[in-house]
């Protein structure tokens, strides 16, 4: 047992290494099953074991009655910065749309919720509220290519949302950043938070990730000059799916 799950291993790193350096190119079709069984003279089973190792690494994917292929999809990059919102100003979309749309991919999305509830304890902690303070919430999952890439809710206390189009069930194609501010809100400051974590059963669904593929948990927070928590947005990213960025000037470090 112990000789097939070392096999197995090698076999998947055999091919990652392969995959890694361009060898296997996007796209690509990878040896069946039976010939990985000819080439290492191995069993069906350990064969399986490594094409899902390279599957759980997020570097192929599985279409029945194909075979298994590299990965195609190219990851979109997200880029930490202080002009992000000057770029959703410059496209009149959303920041994810912005960001898409520069890398060559479709981005969409589905409401997943939106109305009144009651803040979770993270969620209160970033707006400065109690738990179970009532605020304004939108869910929804955002897509790339039209496959699901980001759960992303957004928290907004009260008393800036309260009767806007925040609370409104229709889409915000400006995005809610704009909307905040021609609300006549200021954005002064902003604090990113990240941890990585593995997927809860619904997350997992919504996300339609393979087996071992953790998540990339982001809140991002913005306030006003007084201070005051304008929005927190929880972020899920597919690990997989993105990668992350921080860019800065001379002009950011100047005092």
């Amino acid at each position: 047992m112990a000789e097939r799950a070392a096999l197995s291993r090698q076999i998947a790193a055999d091919l990652s290494a392969l995959i890694r350096s361009g060898a296997l190119r996007p796209g690509t079709l990878l040896p069946s099953e039976r010939e990985l069984i000819q080439r290492y003279g191995t069993s069906k089973s350990t064969a399986s074991k490594a094409i899902a190792l390279l599957a759980a690494e997020g570097l192929v994917t599985t279409e029945l009655g194909r075979g298994t292929f590299v990965r195609s999809r190219r990851p979109l990059r997200r880029v930490s910065a202080a002009q992000r919102h000057a770029e959703h100003r410059s496209s009149g979309k959303p920041i994810f749309d912005t960001e898409a749309i520069a890398r060559g991919h479709v981005p969409s999305r589905q409401m997943l919720l939106i109305g009144r509830g009651q803040a979770s304890p993270d969620a209160a902690m970033w707006l400065q509220a109690a738990p179970g303070d009532e605020v304004v919430i939108r869910k929804r999952l955002q897509l790339l290519d039209g496959e699901p890439a980001v759960i992303s809710t957004s928290y907004y206390p009260l008393w800036l949302a309260a009767n806007t189009r925040l609370e409104s069930p229709e889409a915000l194609p400006e995005g809610p950043d704009e909307l905040i501010e021609s609300l006549g809100h200021h954005f002064s400051r902003g604090v990113e938070v990240f941890r990585a974590r593995m997927p809860s059963p619904e997350e997992l669904h919504l996300l339609r990730l393979g087996a071992g593929i953790p998540i990339v948990q982001m809140w991002d927070v913005d306030y006003d000059e007084e201070g005051r928590t304008l929005q927190a947005a929880e972020d899920l990213y597919a690990a997989d799916r993105h990668e992350f960025s921080y860019e800065w000037d001379e002009g950011d470090i100047r005092p």
